[in-house]
């Protein structure tokens, strides 16, 4: 399709295509450990499944809720031959990355994948505790995961993803009531400038793999009908 406004790229996607297939045999992770930290929804749960496709030897997902997780596990498990573990933890508390951290040992993916987006309101009118709450997921939540797996990354092959919002770079007159979240996500990707320049010997991206439903969108106020939306496949396998 076409893009829905102007755009340095030719081709639009919105669901999967051959370039990106997990199935390709030069983007195989045969033998690799993937995390991904909010594996249990969303994003996260389309990126384990992409990786588990693609070979992965393991993969471990960091969450809050259980149920979702072993959700998640399962379908890995029957989507190809990697193994699978789940670790019960909050992005926020740095006891529980790092004893999932402990428990995982050395990794070659890290995907950090959790966000949050605060009830959207203005400054003026915002519970404070409610909007803190976006920088404290997005911000500090990046932070604290990083001093707690980047000890225990493969010296000579680790890459580390991390999933921000291009709503950032967007002029603020058409994100009206966002300004944690779009500012906490700012501040989140200069977070993995920081890494990036500190660790050379690790890849560390930051990405934006698409526009699906998941419960940051619903509760950002945004809906489906004004925006390109992508299919699930499309974001995993990005």
């Amino acid at each position: 399709m076409q893009p829905p406004f102007p755009c340095p790229t030719a081709i639009w996607h919105n669901d999967t295509y051959e370039s990106i297939s997990p199935l390709r045999p030069e983007l195989s992770v045969a033998g690799k450990t993937v995390i991904i930290v909010g594996g249990g929804s969303g994003i996260g749960r389309e990126t384990a499944l992409a990786f588990a496709t693609a070979g992965a030897a393991h993969v471990a997902l960091f969450g809050r809720t259980d149920a979702t997780l072993q959700e998640t596990a399962a379908s890995i498990l029957s989507a190809g031959k990697a193994s699978c573990s789940v670790h019960i933890g909050d992005l926020t508390k740095a006891d529980t990355l790092q004893s999932a951290a402990a428990a995982v040992g050395k990794w070659h993916v890290l995907v950090l994948s959790s966000g949050y987006c605060p009830t959207p309101s203005t400054v003026s009118s915002s519970e404070e505790v409610e909007w803190w709450k976006g920088f404290e997921t997005n911000v500090h939540g990046t932070f604290l995961a990083a001093r707690a797996f980047l000890p225990t990354a493969d010296p000579s092959q680790a890459a580390i993803l991390g999933v921000i919002s291009d709503t950032s770079l967007l002029p603020v007159s058409y994100l009206t009531g966002l300004s944690s979240y779009v500012s906490s996500k700012l501040a989140q990707a200069k977070v993995y400038e920081f890494l990036a320049a500190e660790n050379p010997n690790i890849f560390i991206a930051t990405i934006h793999p698409g526009v699906i439903e998941t419960n940051t969108f619903n509760r950002s106020g945004a809906t489906a009908e004004n925006l390109p939306m992508d299919k699930g496949k499309n974001t995993q396998h990005f």
